[in-house]
């Protein structure tokens, strides 16, 4: 199973997004990428932002897990989607390092309508329209203590 973390980052009504163009239409993604062997998730996605978006993020606590099933091009995808607390920089893309063709800020109300990968704009509406906001203690090292 391949892990994809994500950080969701929210200023003025509008979230930060990166804009690619699939079979000739525009489709969205939220910030993140794959997880290395070894890398800690949440340090996964501050080098992620650093390098496609030149930016410095303060990443919070899981907001979101999705999964994706398999299919003929993807293998089954963990998506595991942070709240991110504040950046630090302006955003923007950095063609050397991402096929993303621009940063996009979408208004929240766009969000249950536009392609969006991974595909929760629903529930992320949902979020920062208070219906469902809420999210989940991150626990950086839940073996710290060793009893096994």
């Amino acid at each position: 199973m391949r892990v994809r973390v994500s950080a969701v980052y929210e200023e003025a009504g509008e979230v930060l997004c990166m804009r690619y163009v699939y079979g000739g239409k525009d489709v969205f993604a939220i910030p993140g990428g794959g997880v290395d062997k070894d890398t800690p998730l949440k340090e996964a996605i501050v080098q992620e932002w650093r390098n496609e978006l030149g930016v410095k993020v303060k990443v919070g606590e899981v907001i979101m897990i999705g999964e994706a099933p398999p299919s003929k091009r993807h293998p089954q995808t963990l998506h595991v989607i942070f709240n991110a607390l504040e950046v630090h920089g302006t955003p923007k893309v950095r063609p050397d390092n991402t096929r993303s063709l621009e940063v996009a800020w979408l208004p929240v109300e766009q969000l249950k309508t536009v392609p969006l990968y991974p595909d929760v704009g629903k529930t992320l509406y949902a979020y920062f329209k208070g219906q469902e906001r809420r999210s989940l203690p991150f626990i950086e090292n839940c073996m710290e203590r060793g009893f096994w």
